[in-house]
């Protein structure tokens, strides 16, 4: 039998990237924390954990982290059976992989209805949408918004809806860099503003319609969605942006769409396969905000 304290601590550090965090978490100290994990190290033979900076999990160590998440949330499931067996304080747990645009956009209410339906602590990992999926594979987290059509091993996948991103400047940006209209020349004089250095949406737009390609064009960079939005209406950048963010500034007039090209991004979500009621409420949650929101694939 696994000593479920010694999983514990494990599975935080792993979690956090971090014994420090791990153990501020847990309310132990960091020496605790490591003791647990060499303990449970040596019972099983193998290394959990490299350190290294950041620290990383073994292959093991993902297997024991995904194990530990299954059981916390059939744990979570048996304690809303049998309320008696806990504390009031006492809130389940759940992590999810999601995009930096859908949680300014459409799935800004999701951990608010997961707490206050089913008193889920929720612990969000931010990222591009093609990495997501990399999460999952690693146990890190129970769910995922993912690019990825197609399941990963060992769990379920379902279409949320797709994203429609257009191109917004400032009026005055547009009339001083776009005043012959939006050509690929003019692109190459003008700075964009990019998420991070793994923004394929930015890349993907401006291939598609000007065929640019990374290093032609000058970009900011900024790892924020309003951001976006904000350097746009600053008039330092254009912007590709999901078209609910832009909304206001387009009504109010601090932003123009200075072309009319559009690229849509169909997001699906992915959970682990197995039998657990409270994963399947977290599904319809995360899958009926994505209806109310975004337009369906394929539509």
């Amino acid at each position: 039998m696994i000593d479920y304290k010694l999983l514990q601590a494990s599975a935080e550090v792993i979690r956090h990237g971090s014994f420090e965090k791990a153990a501020r978490d847990l309310g132990l100290t960091q020496s605790a924390i490591s003791q647990r994990v060499k303990l449970l190290e040596d019972r099983l033979g193998q290394p959990l954990i490299i350190r290294s900076k950041p620290i990383a999990a073994t292959d093991a160590g993902k297997r024991l982290l995904q194990h530990y998440q299954r059981v916390s949330l059939l744990e979570q499931e048996l304690y809303d059976e049998l309320p008696k067996l806990h504390s009031v304080s006492r809130f389940g747990q759940i992590a999810i992989a999601v995009n930096a645009d859908s949680l300014a956009t459409w799935f800004v209410n999701v951990p608010k209805t997961l707490f206050d339906e089913l008193d889920l602590l929720v612990h969000l990992t931010v990222e591009d949408e093609a990495l997501n999926h990399e999460a999952l594979q690693a146990g890190t987290v129970l769910g995922a918004v993912s690019l990825r059509p197609d399941p990963i091993q060992g769990c379920r996948v379902r279409p949320l809806g797709a994203m429609r991103y257009i191109m917004v400047v400032s009026p005055e940006f547009r009339d001083r860099y776009f005043a012959d209209g939006v050509t690929a020349d003019a692109l190459r004089s003008c700075p964009a503003v990019n998420f991070s250095r793994y923004d394929e949406l930015q890349n993907q737009f401006l291939n598609r319609y000007f065929g640019l390609v990374p290093g032609e064009f000058p970009a900011h960079t900024m790892p924020s969605s309003q951001g976006f939005v904000t350097v746009a209406e600053q008039g330092i950048a254009y912007a590709v942006v999901e078209e609910h963010q832009a909304a206001e500034g387009l009504q109010s007039g601090r932003l123009v769409q200075p072309c009319p090209h559009v690229i849509e991004r169909p997001l699906y979500w992915h959970h682990w396969n197995m039998q657990s009621g409270l994963l399947s409420q977290v599904n319809e949650i995360v899958l009926g905000e994505a209806r109310h929101y975004l337009p369906q694939i394929g539509n």
